[in-house]
């Protein structure tokens, strides 16, 4: 029987959330921003802050690995 723990995920796994997660984000956004509420205007917002604390956690991680 093969330990679980500190397994590296499956390549195709991370590939696919790589495509589907920036989709459904870009879809939330688009949906948000259409919607006139000030619920949906404050959502939008914290989507869209989200987005870029993913791109500078992304940039931070690519130069790290490329220091190594």
């Amino acid at each position: 029987m093969k330990p679980e723990g500190n397994s590296e995920p499956n390549p195709k796994v991370i590939k696919w959330l790589t495509w589907i997660i920036p989709i459904v984000i870009i879809g939330l956004i688009f949906l948000l921003k259409n919607i006139e509420n000030p619920i949906t205007n404050f959502l939008f917002y914290i989507v869209c802050a989200g987005v870029i604390i993913l791109v500078l956690f992304s940039i931070i991680k690519e130069k790290k690995a490329k220091n190594k």
